[in-house]
């Protein structure tokens, strides 16, 4: 029994972490316990059980009734928002801390019973960076309290002062620990993007009114079900937006998505006369992935291929999956000179990765030889104006640029200047064999 536990702990997840990130959980969780006991020795008395009833009581309601709309909105990540928060916002506003902190663990409790599997340092860690944030919260709003004295309008901007404090450690502190978890996080992947801040910030709002309503009456606080229940299943709208624009295998834009974004992108560059390029990639000889290895390799290829180049290109570059084995990417500020350095070092990029390693990471198979599975690209540039007035005229410009390079033995950047042109007369309809083709790969 004794081996047996022992073993057990060795296998522990919290092991692999790297030693930043296995720091940062155990300071993270020595502080929340720390806090916590703190908080429970100074508490006076426990006058306000009702209220823990009430707010523990409300939100298992509300979390319960949006489970499969949160389950619906899950996109794989580390990072996952919603409006649980709202209730531990308001805990830690009207409650003292040792009941927030309760409220805060019953909740946590009843998620990791009904999350099933989960890895459970991550879940200590993640109930640890909450403790912290009702401390946070707490102590800025008694702050605030004195500043601003017992006014109605004292009281809102205390409340205000302490949701954001409650937010702003809570996306710093996870934002941290994913990145040095998960090595390579963009900042979406951190601390997310806009829709992630509108979450935030509608937690932060619902917690100041849920505390508000609370402190007249603890009941008030199942009014606010119907109200989270309706904003989550609202989030969903832009569930379905990113859904509808994105390309399930390698989580890039759709080719329909791209061409819109890359319309406004030209149109700026006619405003402010600036040059555009468009980069058209194609994968050399993936058919042959697929034959040798599989769907499920070509695939997991795909997906890394895809990562590589999103990975290497600017912010405000727009990368699309063309169809098949094929991305497009617009550059906005971009000369031939600049458009040919980035496509050269995408192809660079995309030959001296470790797409093995890669695919066997996630489907672990033995076949995939790091010495013969390498990929590479050929890549096909047109630049606004000089080779097209239009997304299609760039779209064509490249694509025949793209099929001079896999002629001249793949592996290549082209340009349009140096693709032979369709004669006059031949141009219209082998630009119409692209948008057929277009559609067909979309």
């Amino acid at each position: 029994m004794v081996a047996q536990s022992r073993r057990a702990v060795r296998e522990w997840a919290l092991w692999t972490l790297t030693v930043p990130a296995f720091c940062l959980v155990v300071l993270v969780d020595l502080l929340a316990i720390g806090y916590g006991v703190t908080a429970f020795s100074e508490l006076p008395s426990w006058d306000g059980l009702d209220l823990v009833f009430a707010l523990t009581a409300s939100a298992l309601i509300s979390v319960e009734g949006a489970r499969r709309v949160e389950n619906r909105r899950r996109r794989g990540g580390a990072l996952h928002k919603d409006l649980a928060s709202a209730w531990t916002i308001a805990a830690a506003l009207i409650l003292h801390p040792a009941l927030a902190i309760l409220v805060l663990v019953l909740l946590r409790i009843w998620w990791r019973i009904r999350a099933g599997k989960c890895i459970p340092y991550r879940w200590a860690f993640s109930t640890a960076v909450q403790v912290l944030c009702v401390g946070a919260a707490h102590g800025v709003f008694v702050s605030a309290r004195e500043l601003t004295g017992d006014t109605s309008l004292g009281l809102v901007a205390s409340m205000a002062a302490a949701a954001v404090s409650y937010i702003i450690a809570d996306n710093l502190v996870c934002g941290l620990a994913i990145a040095l978890i998960v090595p390579g996080s963009s900042r979406r992947d951190t601390i997310g993007d806009k829709d992630d801040f509108s979450i935030d910030a509608t937690a932060a709002t619902l917690g100041c009114l849920l505390a508000g309503a609370a402190m007249i009456s603890p009941w008030f606080a199942f009014l606010a079900i119907p109200i989270t229940l309706t904003a989550q299943r609202a989030l969903l709208l832009g569930q379905f937006e990113s859904e509808a624009q994105t390309d399930p295998k390698t989580s890039l834009g759709r080719i329909d998505w791209w061409r819109r974004r890359t319309e406004e992108m030209l149109r700026t560059s006619r405003t402010q006369r600036e040059p555009m390029s468009v980069l058209l990639i194609d994968i050399d000889h993936f058919k042959l992935v697929n034959d040798r290895h599989g769907h499920l390799v070509g695939d997991e290829a795909l997906r890394a291929v895809a990562t590589i180049l999103r990975s290497a290109i600017r912010a405000k570059d727009v990368i699309g999956r063309f169809g098949g084995e094929e991305f497009v990417i617009a550059l906005p500020d971009t000369d031939l000179a600049d458009a040919t350095v980035t496509a050269d070092r995408l192809r660079s990029a995309v030959a001296a990765s470790p797409l093995a390693a890669m695919c066997a990471g996630v489907l672990d198979d033995p076949d995939l030889d790091p010495d013969t599975f390498r990929l590479t690209v050929s890549i096909g540039v047109s630049v606004y104006p000089s080779d097209g007035q239009t997304v299609d005229d760039l779209l064509f410009r490249a694509d025949r640029a793209m099929y001079a390079a896999k002629a001249a033995g793949r592996d290549r950047v082209r340009l349009a200047a140096d693709a032979p042109t369709p004669l006059p007369g031949r141009a219209d309809l082998a630009r119409t064999d692209l948008q057929n083709t277009n559609l067909q790969r979309s």
